[in-house]
Parts: C-alpha cells; sequence; structure tokens
C-alpha cells in the first residue's frame, strides 16, 4: 500500500525534552495512531510532521514530497486539528469560515455548513459562547471543507462527553472510507480513538518504543484471571503488572501464543480464564515509571490539600475567640502545629531528592 507520510530519524531539541530517531510509515487510506501519556512528545511530533516548527535532523516526505520544496501544495492537502484550536472568540462562526477561506485553493463553503448542520453548531453564535465540545467540532469542520487527503488531529477527544466524541469518531471513520483519504491521531487517551486506529505507536519520553498492526497487537496480548496456584510458576512469573487479590489474581502477556498449551489445563479445569488487553493496558506496560510519579504526585496533591484545610481552620478559628478560649488553647497553636506536621511531610515527600 502507498506511504502518504514518511518520516526519518526526526530530532527535536527543546531546553528540557527532545524528540530522538523517530521514523515512521503512514499508509494510504488508513487512520494512525500516536498513543503516550502527558509530556511524552505527542504534540511536538504533529508540529514537526506538519511543518509547524522545524526539525534538527531527518526527514518528512508528504504525499511524496518535501515541505522544502512543495510547502503551500502540501499544505492545502492537510486537515489540522490543534489540540487547543485558536479563534477569535467575540467573531461569530460565520465570521471565522470567511476568515479562514482564502488561505485554502479548495474552499468549500457548502460543505463547511453541512458540517456545522451535522455537528449541531449555530454559525451565527460567537465562538466564546460555543462548548469546548462545539469549538473542538468547529475546528474539524474547517479541516474537512478544504478537500484535504491527510487529516491530523492532535488530542481530539481531550474533553470531550461520549455524544461528542462519537460524532468526531463516526467522522473520521468516513473521511477513510474511500480508501484514499488518511488520519493521523495522537492521543493520551485511548477510549473510542482504539476502535477506529489500524496501525498504533506508542511514543514515551521522546521515542517510539512500540509500533505495530492494532490486530496484531492485540491478538498477542492478553489478561489472564487465574486463581492462586492454578498457574506453572514458570507461566506467572512471565506475567507482567500482576495484581493480587483474594478472591483472585491478573496478569498481562504478550506471549499468549507461546503459553497457550501451558494454560490449557487451567482453562479447561475453570481455574483460569482470558479476556482481551486494550490498548491502555499496552501502553500502561511501556511506561512502568509513570504508576510511581503518578502516586508521588498524587501524595502531594493530598498534602496540599491538608495544608490548605488546617490553615482554612485557622482563619475561622481567629474570628471566633469565645470557642477559641472554651477549649482551654490557642486556635493559632493548634493549627499551627498541624501546618508544622504537614509541612515536615512534604518536605520529606519522596518526590525531593533526598540529601
Amino acid at each position: 500500500m502507498e506511504t502518504i507520510l514518511e518520516a526519518r530519524a526526526l530530532t527535536k531539541d527543546y531546553e528540557d525534552f527532545s524528540l530522538r530517531g523517530i521514523s515512521l510509515e503512514v499508509r494510504r487510506g488508513s487512520i494512525a495512531g500516536i498513543f503516550g501519556p502527558n509530556g511524552a512528545g505527542k504534540s511536538t511530533l504533529i508540529k514537526v510532521l506538519t511543518h509547524q516548527v522545524p526539525h534538527r535532523t531527518g526527514t518528512v516526505r508528504v504525499f511524496g514530497q518535501s515541505y522544502e520544496e512543495h510547502e503551500p501544495g502540501i499544505k492545502n492537502r492537510i486537515g489540522y486539528v490543534p489540540q487547543e484550536p485558536a479563534f477569535y472568540m467575540d467573531r461569530s462562526v460565520r465570521w471565522t469560515a470567511r476568515f479562514a477561506a482564502p488561505y485554502f485553493a479548495n474552499w468549500d463553503g457548502s460543505c463547511f455548513y453541512k458540517l456545522l448542520d451535522d455537528f449541531k453548531v449555530n454559525p451565527l453564535r460567537q465562538v466564546k459562547h460555543l462548548s469546548g465540545g462545539q469549538r473542538k467540532l468547529l475546528s474539524l469542520a474547517l479541516a474537512l471543507s478544504h478537500g484535504a487527503d491527510l487529516l491530523v488531529l492532535d488530542e481530539p477527544t481531550a474533553g470531550l462527553d461520549i455524544v461528542y466524541r462519537r460524532a468526531l469518531l463516526d467522522r473520521l471513520r468516513a473521511f477513510v472510507a474511500d480508501g484514499d483519504r488518511t488520519v493521523i491521531v495522537a492521543s493520551h487517551i485511548t477510549d473510542g480513538l482504539d476502535e477506529i486506529a489500524e496501525d498504533v505507536w506508542f511514543l514515551n519520553d521522546g521515542r517510539i518504543v512500540t509500533h505495530e498492526d492494532k490486530d496484531e497487537l492485540l491478538s498477542r496480548w492478553k489478561w489472564i484471571h487465574f486463581r492462586e496456584g492454578a498457574l506453572p510458576r514458570a507461566v506467572e512469573d512471565r506475567l507482567k503488572n500482576v495484581r493480587r487479590q483474594p478472591f483472585g489474581s491478573s496478569g498481562l502477556t504478550d506471549e499468549f501464543c507461546e503459553l497457550r498449551d501451558e494454560l490449557a489445563t487451567a482453562l479447561a479445569a475453570g481455574d483460569a480464564r482470558l479476556e482481551n488487553a486494550s490498548l491502555e493496558d499496552i501502553l500502561l506496560t511501556q511506561i512502568p515509571r509513570r504508576s510511581a510519579e503518578v502516586t508521588q504526585w498524587c501524595s502531594l496533591e493530598v498534602t496540599l490539600s491538608g495544608i490548605g484545610i488546617w490553615i482554612s481552620k485557622w482563619r475561622e478559628m481567629q474570628h471566633h475567640p469565645r470557642r477559641r478560649r472554651a477549649r482551654g488553647c490557642s486556635g493559632a497553636s493548634v493549627a499551627g502545629s498541624e501546618i508544622h506536621r504537614i509541612s515536615r511531610v512534604f518536605v520529606n515527600s519522596s518526590i525531593f531528592p533526598r540529601r
């Protein structure tokens, strides 16, 4: 199948982050999903692929052409939906369309207003009065109204409720239905997008850690739920993300085909069962250190919340001297001691380097 976009050995450097050695090929007629945690480099990669920011090394070719020689022609064939669409908020949706139209050689106003009708977006309403989901769909309508052959979306489903998300996903399916047009989606949320993505890339810390056809990826990864002692120890030791609970244990494997025979006895006896893994399950195994980071930051959030609560109590007691005297102690001393205690926990938290 023809390659619509090809990137080779891309690097992009910022002061505190770098894309490193990114190579990928996107096939015509496919929906490609680039998934990863926040800060993995997805938005940076999308901006490099669409030539919004320059890369330090490597090459990008779209439709078989380079941006250096054919940038206007390439960009006329790309529809781009940013993570946070930028609009003139005091202007109407209709004014926004008139503003965008001259930038594209093949602008189709009738297509734009048909999409607005499908998305239930009022063209006379000011952008600032649209919901977040409606603004995202407005951005999608603009991207689909100038004859684009490649649609590139950055975090398209973030913040959308189930109704708007379904409308967006259905539109993406329709866009590639003829087999000639292509979609690239970048997101930290797999929900919904895992239904439509065909090729999957996992990005972490500026590097591609996994690339595979989605169906092949999901066929290898399975959840195994089992009773304690039901599996051979050698099998259990090969499972990932094992969760042990009183009523049974679960673990992930990407070696289901190799383990099938060793699981047969437990499966036949009903002591084990299989469940398909999701893309989110698989993604979490590629970034194991995030769980510790999330725990640390949650701990910090709880600590800060505790400090805020005790400060509020101290202020409240300042305004109630009778209650303070009735308790036989100073409100400032009670709250102060608690703040001191919580502050020690805060300073000693593992998110800070030990001396």
